[in-house]
This record gives C-alpha cells, sequence and structure tokens, in this order.
C-alpha cells in the first residue's frame, strides 16, 4: 500500500512531529545555546549516518556498496550539519554569526516544509528510514527555534540581507550540482531547482514550464525569509523613521567624556 501526502500516515506522523517540536523545545529551552548546537550537531551525524547505510543497503543488488546519486547530502536541510559543525567548534564569531543568521530560516522553513512535504521514501519505507527522516526534520526546527530565541543573537536587517545573498549562491550552485550528477536515469533535485518536491502540488508546479514554477519558488522562499525576519524589519523603519522625524536629537552630539579618571566601579554604576 502506498501512501501519499497529506494521506491517514501522513497526518499522524505530522501531529506527532508538531507536538515533539513543542515539547522538546519547551524542556531544551534552560540548556546553553551551545550545549543545544553540540547535540544537534551528533543528532545530524547519527542521522546521516543512518541514512547512508539504510540507501546502500537497500541499493546494494544495483550499486553495490555505492551510496545512490539522489541520496548524497547536498539538500538544504542536509548540508545544515556542516553548518552546525562550524558553529560548534569554530573560534570565529563572525562565521558563527554569518552561519545563524542564514539557519535560522533555513532551518525553520527547511524543517516544515521537509515535513509537510515528505518524499516517497519517508513515508512508504521501512520505519528505520520514516523515523530518521521525520525526527532530523523535527530536531532542526528545534534548532531554529532556539537561534530565534537566542536573546545574545539579535537578528538585524543586514543578517536577513546575508542570508538572502548566501540563500542565492547555494541555489545558483545546485544548479550545477544536479547538471554534473545527472546521468539521464537518476532524478537529481538537490535543493528542488530542477523540478517540484512533488507531483501536484499548488503554486509550486510545471504546470507553465520549469521557468515559471523557478519564480515561483524564489517568490515564496523570499517571502518565508521575510516573514522570518520580520521582526527585526520592522524595527529598522521604525528607528529610521524616528531618526527623521527627529533628526537633530539623531545628530546631536554626546556629551564630552570627562577628563578625570574613572575607577572600574563608577564606569559600571
Amino acid at each position: 500500500m502506498q501512501h501519499a501526502i497529506f494521506g491517514t500516515k501522513h497526518l499522524i506522523i505530522v501531529a506527532i512531529s508538531a507536538i515533539l517540536i513543542v515539547a522538546l523545545f519547551l524542556l531544551s529551552r534552560k540548556m546553553k545555546f551551545s550545549t543545544v548546537c553540540r547535540t544537534m550537531f551528533y543528532v545530524g551525524i547519527a542521522s546521516e549516518t543512518i541514512k547512508i547505510l539504510y540507501y546502500i543497503i537497500q541499493n546494494e543488488a544495483k550499486y553495490g556498496g555505492i551510496l545512490p546519486k539522489t541520496d548524497l547530502p547536498f539538500h538544504l536541510c542536509s548540508i545544515q550539519i556542516l553548518f552546525v559543525a562550524v558553529v560548534t567548534f569554530s573560534q570565529s564569531e563572525k562565521w558563527k554569526r554569518f552561519l545563524l543568521s542564514f539557519m535560522f530560516p533555513s532551518c525553520l522553513l527547511g524543517g516544515i516544509a521537509a515535513i509537510l512535504i515528505a518524499t516517497n521514501s519517508s513515508l512508504n519505507g521501512t520505519w528505520v528510514i520514516t523515523a530518521q527522516y521525520f525526527l532530523y526534520h523535527i530536531a532542526i526546527v528545534i534548532l531554529a527555534l532556539h537561534i530565534g530565541t537566542n536573546k545574545e543573537l539579535k537578528l538585524t536587517v543586514s543578517d536577513y540581507f546575508s542570508c538572502l545573498k548566501f540563500l542565492g549562491i547555494l541555489f545558483f550552485f545546485s544548479v550545477y550540482i544536479n547538471s554534473i550528477l545527472y546521468d539521464g536515469n537518476s532524478a537529481i533535485n538537490f535543493m528542488y531547482v530542477a523540478s517540484p518536491p512533488q507531483s501536484g502540488l499548488p503554486f509550486l508546479n510545471e504546470d507553465h514550464g520549469w521557468l515559471v514554477y523557478i519564480i515561483h519558488y524564489a517568490c515564496l522562499v523570499l517571502l518565508c525569509v521575510t516573514l522570518c525576519y520580520l521582526k527585526p524589519i520592522i524595527l529598522a523603519i521604525r528607528d529610521r523613521h524616528q531618526k527623521r522625524k527627529h533628526p537633530l536629537e539623531a545628530a546631536a552630539p554626546q556629551e564630552p567624556l570627562e577628563a578625570v579618571e574613572k575607577t572600574p566601579e563608577e564606569l559600571y554604576k
């Protein structure tokens, strides 16, 4: 029996996923952010290991011990493992901020989209690959919620534009990756720039050709990322409006520093 997206099995899994996301996020809120990232790194490694072993064994008769091209970790959600590794182990605060500002919308939206528009193998494969697929995407959604609620990070409009630029670069190079790996037989579709993730989807379809599909896809991604950054965008617009309304206050020079040297206790009063 084949299970379709939004069928009974899928809807039950979506409901369980939503409950797990809320419950695990609330349970992990008191954890240090560094601990959350480290935990996510280990979850990602375990998930990718299970996926690799599963697809090699499933296709052993055809490919031997080779992982099929379609299951390489070049999807947006899969490459998050690399980004989590950099955030967890890198000493560069600049790189950490850059990646976290990208991971917030990409993990949140990518994870939710993957749960809602599940792959055929995740719905019709064995329980092992079903559990791996949904639990991994649940984990990256929880990570995104931690990034978004991290008071120390304080995402800005500058982070928003950096995120869009990096996303555009990834999508651009994914066209080359799909073309390089395509052999005329396998349905290579990393980041879904070659065709929709599933057939029969509203808005995201090729009813009017690939170009219309990719424009729809780009507009939808832009809208979703903008919604993720709506708060800092509104704050930036409000701040700019205030500066225009009161230009003299914005341009007013700061009071000169006192010549008398202050003690550390006085500086932090």
